[in-house]
C-alpha cells in the first residue's frame, strides 16, 4: 500500500475515534443520569446518588478533551494522544470490572468497556505500526 493510502486510513481512525469520543462525552455531559441508566448502572444509583452527575460530566470533560485533541493534533503529537487515550481507556475498563465485581453494573457495561479497550488497543498497534 502506498504511504498516501496509509496517511488516510490513519487520519479516517482518528477522525472517528475523536468525533465518537466528542459526541458521547457530549451526550454525557448533558443527560448524565440516563447515560448511566443505558450503561447498566443500577437504578437507585441513577435516580438517588448526587455525585453521579457531576462524575459523569468529569469523565464526559475528559473524553471530550481527548477526541477533540485526536481531531486537531498533527501526527507526532497524535501519536502521544492515542498513547495516553490507550492508558485512560485502559484504566476506564478497570474501574468498570471492578463495579461489576461488587454488582454495581450490569454484564453489558464491563462487555461494553472490554470491547472499547479492544478496539482502542487495536487502533493504537495499528497507528504506531504506520507511523
Amino acid at each position: 500500500m502506498s504511504e498516501e493510502h496509509d496517511a488516510r486510513v490513519w487520519w479516517d481512525q482518528r477522525r472517528t475515534i475523536g468525533a465518537l469520543s466528542v459526541w458521547l462525552g457530549t451526550v454525557a455531559l448533558f443527560a448524565p443520569r440516563a447515560v448511566t441508566r443505558l450503561l447498566g448502572v443500577r437504578p437507585d444509583a441513577t435516580r438517588r446518588d448526587a455525585a453521579l452527575p457531576l462524575l459523569v460530566r468529569l469523565v464526559a470533560a475528559r473524553n471530550i478533551a481527548m477526541g477533540a485533541a485526536l481531531l486537531v493534533s498533527p501526527p507526532p503529537q497524535a501519536r502521544r494522544t492515542s498513547e495516553v487515550t490507550l492508558l485512560l481507556t485502559g484504566l476506564d475498563a478497570a474501574a468498570v470490572l471492578t463495579a461489576r465485581r461488587t454488582g454495581d453494573v450490569a454484564g453489558r457495561s464491563a462487555a461494553l468497556s472490554l470491547l472499547v479497550l479492544a478496539l482502542t488497543c487495536v487502533g493504537v498497534v495499528q497507528w504506531h505500526r504506520e507511523r
